[in-house]
């Protein structure tokens, strides 16, 4: 069960990076401040899938299937990943042709 703790941290972590990313990004309108956070994004979108992976082996592993709370928080924070992605993606195009 520490172990799920600890993955449950990283990812908070993650997705704490994510939700400031997505704030800074909103409040500066300049295309090289989000390039770089989109740019962040995907470099940190491979640690939160495989933290996912990795959490929900632990769940398997030590049956806490049952428990909704592992299964909201996977469906969020897949929600909250593709938000902000097709967000930076909108924003990136449209301030690459209107800007």
């Amino acid at each position: 069960m520490l172990d799920v703790h600890i993955l449950l941290m990283e990812v908070f972590i993650i997705l704490s990076i994510y939700i400031v990313l997505f704030i800074y990004s909103v409040i500066s309108a300049d295309l090289i401040t989000t390039l770089l956070s989109f740019l962040t994004f995907l470099i940190l979108l491979i640690p939160l899938y495989l933290l996912l992976d990795r959490i929900e082996l632990q769940i398997y592993i030590n049956d806490l299937r049952e428990i909704p709370i592992f299964k909201l928080f996977f469906f969020y924070s897949i929600l909250i990943n593709l938000f902000i992605g097709t967000y930076f993606f909108v924003e990136l195009v449209y301030l690459f042709f209107f800007a």
